[in-house]
């Protein structure tokens, strides 16, 4: 990751907007309707790199639920890393995941690594530490419980941004550079 530097968008004013943009209640589901959710995506609030591509990720015990990442435009991301210039999203996912926990929180026990998703009496079924038998607590979205993995995948910047078609990918446009918008 120490090739790619990293900053916090808390100033960047694309970055604000981005917010606003994603920031809002959807329902989805991942495999039958009856099981939808509602949840709010949540932007990452580092920026990778440049920060012109955006990529979607969500763990696979919170799926469909899911968070936007601002990356650089020269990561690959599966059939495109041959002709990316920079790493495959898949080799930085570690990095991005460990900084999603230090954002939003982490939702597993740092001692016997149950899921704090759980009710307290089934946590306490594996693990009797304090953070597990917390009475009062119970994790929620958007904390991070990345047991099992993670999905992702290339996201299109939502309307009303300046965009270009990004070079190594037919889908996930990329952030226009300045004065070279089209669209």
């Amino acid at each position: 990751m120490d090739d790619f530097p990293s900053r916090d968008g808390a100033e960047d004013a694309v970055h604000k907007r981005l917010r606003r943009a994603v920031e809002k209640r959807e329902k989805a589901y991942l495999w039958t309707p009856s099981d939808a959710i509602t949840f709010i995506p949540r932007v990452s609030p580092t920026i990778y790199g440049d920060g012109r591509a955006l990529f979607t990720i969500a763990t696979i015990n919170q799926r469909p639920a899911y968070w936007v990442i601002r990356a650089c435009s020269t990561w690959g991301s599966g059939n495109d890393r041959e002709d990316a210039t920079g790493p495959d999203f898949g080799e930085v996912t570690d990095q991005i995941m460990t900084d999603l926990e230090d954002q939003f929180g982490r939702g597993r026990c740092g001692y016997s690594g149950n899921s704090l998703f759980w009710p307290r009496k089934e946590r306490l079924r594996n693990c009797q530490c304090e953070e597990c038998d917390e009475k009062r607590f119970k994790a929620r979205w958007p904390m991070v419980d990345d047991d099992g993995g993670c999905s992702w995948s290339r996201c299109d910047w939502p309307p009303g941004f300046p965009t270009a078609p990004n070079p190594l990918s037919w889908r996930g446009n990329l952030l226009a550079e300045e004065g070279r918008a089209n669209g």
